[in-house]
């Protein structure tokens, strides 16, 4: 689950006490606004990651698409183009493991 913005900025704050740009130490006000900045990307990041990591995941879990053609030719050629068939039961697996959220 996405970290709160504030707790983002806590940590952040707690691993740069202060940020220095050539040689000068941000001002307070460029301080806060760098780090407020640096949150909110982490934020979004944590928040698409929740939505869409399961895509990631099933893509580098799927088997090749060479692999994939030749598991449907086998079912088509015994007739088992249906849920029990191994293309069906392949691409399930990776899915099941790798749920949508809120699946």
């Amino acid at each position: 689950m996405a970290r709160s913005l504030e707790t983002i900025i806590t940590e952040l704050k707690e691993v740069y006490p202060t940020i220095k740009i050539n040689d000068e130490i941000l001002s307070t006000e460029e301080y806060n606004s760098t780090i407020n900045s640096w949150a909110e990307n982490e934020r979004a990041r944590q928040l698409d990651e929740e939505a869409n990591g399961y895509k990631v995941a099933r893509q580098s879990a799927y088997p090749p698409l060479a692999e994939q053609f030749d598991k449907l030719w086998h079912d088509i050629n015994n007739g088992t183009l249906d849920n029990t068939g191994v293309f069906f039961t392949a691409l399930k697996e990776v899915k099941d493991n790798n749920p949508k959220p809120g699946e």
